[in-house]
């Protein structure tokens, strides 16, 4: 399998996230992940801290676009990406213009589109009336706050202006992107270019070995592979839902799964790690549908009556304790697959720990 390293739309698609950044430390705070605090670098942490001060006169403006909560699937620019692929361009800028140079009516429709599918597992858009009714009455049944909804709303109803406004928050905060991102290109040019080469020779293993077995993803139906390397984001890992394989791959990944495997070793922060992820009863809940054979995040959300980004932060928390595993086939559907074997293990060392009666 060949793997194709995309420079430019690597760049192109951290402009264009940028923005979103200002929240990952509120995130971070919020969710109070110990595992991941221990993987993130002080380098990494120190620039956060510097940018998100340097963001805070634009908060309003960012609010409008992005959603503070990184596993929400409804922001501007979650949309943006899905409805216009940004994949194959060579610059963030002319990405831009091919949107400005769109009118009125094709924008509302392509938004429109994206918003009633986009986090659909198994419907098409042919399912739906794509109107501007439909979309508010969509809007207004979403499990999201307020605010959000009304970004949305505006978005729909007035798409051009709303994507004016989003273009002028991108060139005040611009300055900020390509100071940071100048000093990384050439370490993420030089890493992504080695990953592609790497992950081409030898492909099943060379995955397998990086993600230590985390993660499963079947490449069996692709010849080629897009890959793009994050530098903005470097612990993140995305997986495109659309026709080619396409990965962004965080720059630091690599190195995460590494320190995540060590401190797995540690069986004593593993069991304590287990049972802090089990001790929520949505996150049981959750698990519970994800051992029943439930993987649309959409449907388990739906029935525990929470919003989808609240689902998707619950199986993050299981993937980084290993107690569940992630598997992703072409043009399907992702796969989540309960470990029992950890379990079981976790539960008879529990067993032991606690002098447990034979």
């Amino acid at each position: 399998m060949k793997f194709n390293f995309k420079k430019e739309a690597s760049q192109a698609i951290d402009y264009i996230l940028f923005p979103s950044i200002y929240y990952f430390i509120d995130e971070q705070k919020k969710n109070e992940d110990e595992l991941l605090e221990q993987v993130i670098s002080e380098e990494y942490m120190s620039f956060i801290e510097k940018i998100t001060t340097l963001l805070e006169p634009y908060k309003d403006e960012i609010s409008k676009f992005y959603n503070e909560d990184i596993y929400a699937t409804y922001d501007f620019s979650n949309i943006l990406i899905h409805g216009f692929p940004i994949y194959d361009y060579h610059s963030e800028h002319e990405y831009l213009r091919d949107l400005s140079k769109m009118n009125e009516a094709d924008l509302r429709r392509v938004m429109i589109k994206t918003l009633l599918t986009m986090d659909d597992d198994e419907g098409s858009e042919e399912d739906y009336r794509l109107n501007e009714a439909t979309a508010i009455s969509y809007i207004n049944g979403l499990n999201i706050d307020s605010s959000n909804k009304w970004n949305l709303l505006m978005m729909i109803q007035k798409p051009k202006d709303y994507l004016k406004d989003f273009i002028a928050l991108l060139e005040k905060v611009q300055s900020l992107f390509y100071s940071y991102y100048e000093k990384k290109v050439s370490e993420a040019t030089e890493y992504g270019m080695a990953l592609a080469k790497r992950l081409s020779e030898d492909t099943e293993n060379t995955f397998k070995e990086i993600t230590h077995d985390a993660i499963h993803y079947d490449f069996s139906e692709s010849e080629n592979c897009y890959l793009y390397v994050s530098v903005i984001f470097p612990y993140s890992l995305r997986f495109s839902n659309d026709d080619d394989c396409r990965i962004i791959w965080g720059m630091n990944m690599e190195k995460s799964w590494k320190k995540l495997y060590e401190i797995r070793e540690d069986k004593l922060s593993e069991r304590v790690k287990i049972f802090k992820a089990l001790g929520d009863k949505t996150r049981y809940g959750t698990l519970k549908l994800l051992a029943s054979g439930e993987s649309s995040i959409k449907e388990i959300a739906n029935k525990l009556d929470v919003s989808s980004a609240t689902i998707s932060y619950h199986v993050n928390e299981f993937l980084t304790s290993g107690i569940v595993n992630l598997k992703l086939e072409k043009s399907k559907k992702s796969g989540y697959k309960v470990d029992y074997d950890k379990l079981e293990e976790v539960m008879m060392e529990l067993k032991s720990d606690l002098n447990f009666p034979e």
